[in-house]
């Protein structure tokens, strides 16, 4: 018998939204990866991506939570932000391979500070 597997939507990701015209934003993906929900992004030079630890500035500083899946490997691609206002859930949040639990630590503290709060439930 066949089984089949519900795909992560928003609702798994997104507890609690203040606003729905203001949690919300769209953007723009840096070519180049295949972005999942719930992905941890920077942003550099108006384009949002994938979190970089290793890198300089704005490329390693938390400042978005991706509210959807994007393919963005063939180039830039539009995508739904959470970019304020919103408690997501911890265990739905995609990291960086490699992140130490300083590295997550201060990432959760950079979204708290946007008014993202991570919590493993309500």
């Amino acid at each position: 018998m066949a089984s089949f597997t519900q795909p992560k939507t928003l609702g798994d990701l997104l507890l609690v939204e203040v606003a729905p015209g203001w949690t919300k934003e769209k953007g723009t993906l840096l070519a180049g990866t295949k972005y999942l929900l719930g992905q941890v992004v920077a942003k550099v030079s108006g384009k949002y991506q994938v979190l970089d630890l290793a890198g300089t500035g704005a490329a390693k500083k938390s400042i978005a939570v991706l509210g959807e899946a994007v393919d963005a490997t063939e180039g830039d691609r539009p995508g739904v932000l959470l970019a304020r206002g919103a408690v997501v859930d911890l265990n739905e949040l995609v990291w960086p391979a490699g992140i130490t639990e300083a590295q997550k630590a201060t990432a959760l503290d950079e979204l708290n500070a946007l008014g993202i709060v991570a919590r493993a439930a309500l």
